[in-house]
């Protein structure tokens, strides 16, 4: 089973489009069902709530072996840590005690160059790639210029299962 984050959002709708051509059981975790077409309501497991809630991860991940991993944008988070690592924290833990196997996450450009330790969101998201890397799981970060996150294009393909090259615990 594949599960789905942020399927109503700018690029979980098109990596939920995608996989929904294909015969893989899906699930997503939605804050509001209802902005999912009827179409797919009838097609997909939903599980309601925030992803960054340790009860929705735990009950959405059970049974699952890939995750599409993507943390919505939050301007009431305090830090930029705080909207990416705090979020993502139950997330890794439910990765661990539910067994998943592979994520796909959205991060962003810039590991390795000088900047990437001073670069506020770009510094959150890399660490955030760090912390699910270090859970044990095969993580693959596909990184997307930030313009890229609230555009219709997408930086990669995401293929019926989940194409993960890197070692496990790899941030991509």
């Amino acid at each position: 089973m594949i599960i789905i984050t942020t399927p109503t959002g700018a690029i979980g709708h098109q990596v939920l489009e995608h996989v929904l051509r294909s015969e893989e059981p899906i699930r997503v975790i939605a804050r509001d069902p209802s902005g999912l077409p009827s179409q797919v309501r009838e097609r997909v497991d939903i599980v309601q709530g925030s992803h960054g809630d340790t009860t929705v991860v735990n009950k959405a991940f059970a049974g699952a072996d890939s995750v599409f991993w993507v943390v919505p944008p939050d301007p009431r988070a305090q830090t930029v840590d705080a909207a990416y690592l705090d979020f993502t924290r139950p997330a890794c833990a439910a990765f661990k005690s539910q067994g998943i196997k592979r994520v796909v996450g959205i991060s962003a450009l810039g590991r390795g160059t000088p900047a990437a330790a001073h670069a506020g969101l770009v510094t959150a998201s890399l660490k955030m790639d760090d912390l699910i890397a270090s859970t044990g799981v095969h993580y693959r970060a596909e990184r997307c210029a930030s313009e890229a996150r609230d555009s219709t294009h997408l930086c990669f393909t995401f293929q019926k299962t989940p194409r993960l090259t890197e070692s496990a615990g790899s941030a991509g």
